[in-house]
């Protein structure tokens, strides 16, 4: 497993050497996450892993963890919401290959053979945020 998560990477490749990465990527480094954010603070800490699955399709696994500060829209205060995400990508060449996958998995599009790292973190974590948060304080008083 190398250290560190590098911007970009030959897809055909990470999928044939079984390629694996961590590390962690600083919040600021990703602008449309860190612009939906209360801050640009903190670090995302990643592992991924490129393969195949059991039918032999290419495909990116790993996990993605770390506090994000959000405002909570019950009391307007800012916290820190704990981000886990567990993802599993199937790698593909097209748009119109992710467009028929789109039923059966989640279809990462790998572009003239590049897999952005960077980009897929930022997008899943995009994807994670809650639509209304609530702190702690306030998600509690309804339960």
């Amino acid at each position: 497993m190398k250290d560190g998560i590098p911007l970009r990477v030959k897809a055909s490749a990470a999928v044939t050497r079984g390629s694996a990465w961590q590390g962690s990527i600083p919040v600021a480094k990703l602008p449309r996450l860190a612009a939906s954010l209360a801050d640009r603070e903190g670090e995302l800490a990643v592992q991924l892993q490129a393969g195949r699955d059991e039918a032999g399709a290419a495909q990116l696994r790993g996990r993605i963890s770390g506090g994000l500060g959000l405002v909570c829209q019950s009391c307007m205060k800012a916290f820190r919401w704990p981000l886990e995400i567990e993802l599993e990508l199937r790698l593909v060449g097209s748009e119109a290959e992710e467009k028929r996958l789109l039923h059966e998995c989640e279809p990462w599009v790998a572009e003239d053979d590049s897999l952005q790292l960077h980009a897929v973190v930022e997008e899943e974590a995009l994807l994670a945020l809650p639509l209304a948060p609530r702190c702690p304080d306030c998600g509690s008083k309804n339960e």
